[in-house]
């Protein structure tokens, strides 16, 4: 799979934002590290205080650098996300808020983690080093060993708010 190409598709479908008409011009790939825990990353080479001048001035953002993990070339779908991802926070959406991902949604749909070894490992190292092991109802007192990332919002046995 061609990233490139991914790229020259994914672009024109960036919604209209303070550095959108920049991007073809400015954003350059490049590989992380195969030990990075991020599935990717987006830097402003020019640094947080011009980039907030620039954003207000709505000047050009300069050189953008996003970074992808290797591994996502075996998962192509994976990638496509995490570079819309990537392009959106480029085109000057800097917060994860409701916006950015419904965006990026109709760009590229996220991939489910049964479907993805690379998010089912990224999972495994995050419960591997998490402080919080299982999970234990106040109601009921039923404890369970955590297998999530995120928090339940019920007890498995009561049903009850946790």
């Amino acid at each position: 799979m061609d990233v490139e190409e991914v790229l020259a598709e994914l672009l024109p479908q960036v919604p209209e934002n303070i550095f959108s008409k920049w991007l073809t011009k400015r954003v350059s790939l490049t590989w992380l590290e195969p030990d990075d825990d991020r599935l990717g990353m987006t830097r402003f080479e020019d640094g947080p205080a011009e980039l907030v001048r620039r954003r207000r001035l709505s000047l050009d953002p300069g050189p953008i650098t996003i970074g992808l993990h290797p591994h996502l070339v075996e998962e192509p779908e994976l990638l496509r996300h995490t570079l819309a991802h990537e392009l959106i926070h480029a085109s000057g959406t800097l917060n994860h808020s409701q916006d950015l991902h419904n965006a990026v949604d109709n760009i590229a749909p996220g991939v489910s983690i049964s479907n993805s070894p690379m998010l089912q490992e990224k999972r495994d190292e995050f419960l591997g080093t998490a402080r919080v092991k299982s999970w234990a109802c106040l109601h009921c007192g039923y404890e369970w060993k955590r297998s999530t990332v995120r928090k339940p919002l019920r007890c498995h046995k009561c049903a009850r708010p946790l």
